[in-house]
């Protein structure tokens, strides 16, 4: 698959994607319309959650894929510091961690391609450094954008190429490690907090269906639109909160 194609299908999928958070988004405040205030129509007044709703998802998606093709890095480097060990030039290295990552990943992977691309701009004699802080800055990932910056000065410096390349890769594998224990420990308070943020919604519905004349008189007036109106805010915002105590860097 040629790059443009590879490219057209990405910006598909995320077209898609941003399709489905906004779709998220509606139904979201639909729900929140018809429990909180019985109706439909105060939507409009609640859709700027839809682009609330739109953005976090779109955040979410970010850090994920920095995560995934944080992981394809390392693999790729790691790769290149193989072919270095039997002898390949630095240049070369990377044409064969090209083919190690097609095995692993497919010929349309976006780390295979971002290589491939490494390696066509090789064979017009760039520099590798002015290539990796390209690819560095494209990627928007912390540790490649390090590991860029101390390759262009290991090189200028005559450091220890091949030093560098491993230790890139056992940071990387490192920080992976560290990250998959702490999303092991906190994987359970992350299914509480998704609990926890239904069971407003799910208490109202119950009142809704077993005690509906206790919960009547919230709808339909303005003392219960206000009422609502500050249990809905509250709702949204200690969810919001909630999110972002469960979510650890590192």
């Amino acid at each position: 698959m040629c790059l443009t194609e590879q490219r057209s299908l990405k910006l598909q999928g995320l077209v898609n994607g941003n399709e489905r958070y906004i779709l998220e988004g509606i139904i979201i405040v639909l729900i929140a319309a018809y429990i909180f205030y019985e109706n439909v129509f105060m939507a409009v007044i609640l859709s700027p959650y839809v682009y609330i709703h739109y953005r976090q998802r779109i955040k979410e998606r970010i850090v994920h894929d920095k995560k995934n093709f944080k992981k394809k890095f390392k693999d790729g480097i790691i790769a290149v510091s193989f072919a270095l060990n039997v002898g390949y030039s630095i240049e070369n290295a990377f044409g064969q961690a090209v083919d190690e990552l097609t095995l692993m990943y497919g010929d349309d992977s976006d780390i295979v391609v971002k290589f491939k691309l490494i390696v066509i701009r090789l064979g017009q004699n760039e520099n590798l450094e002015d290539i990796l802080d390209d690819f560095a800055e494209e990627s928007k990932v912390e540790d490649i954008m390090y590991f860029a910056e101390i390759f262009r000065y290991a090189k200028r410096s005559g450091g220890d190429l091949m030093a560098v390349i491993k230790n890139t890769a056992q940071i990387i594998q490192q920080k992976e490690e560290v990250m998959s224990e702490v999303d092991t420990i906190i994987s359970g308070k992350k299914m509480e907090q998704r609990v926890m943020s239904l069971i407003p919604a799910v208490i109202v519905i119950y009142l809704k269906v077993t005690a509906k004349e206790f919960i009547q008189p919230l709808y339909g007036n303005i003392a219960g639109i206000i009422i609502m109106t500050v249990c809905l805010a509250v709702y949204v915002v200690s969810d919001m909160w909630a999110k972002r105590i469960v979510n650890i860097e590192v």
